[in-house]
């Protein structure tokens, strides 16, 4: 249990630029979401249809 609670503790205190971790988790799932979209098109149906 030490071992969790350091880690938490740690993890609390992590701050990148000054923005908290849920701002991090956001951002990076909205940069997932974006580039799903983005490359979704990229390798389009090459199937001639029916």
């Amino acid at each position: 249990m030490l071992l969790a609670e350091t880690a938490a503790k740690a993890a609390e205190q992590l701050e990148l630029f000054g923005m908290s971790n849920k701002f991090w988790i956001v951002i990076l799932v909205l940069a997932l979401f974006l580039t799903a979209i983005l490359t979704s098109s990229y390798n389009e149906d090459k199937t001639k249809g029916l």
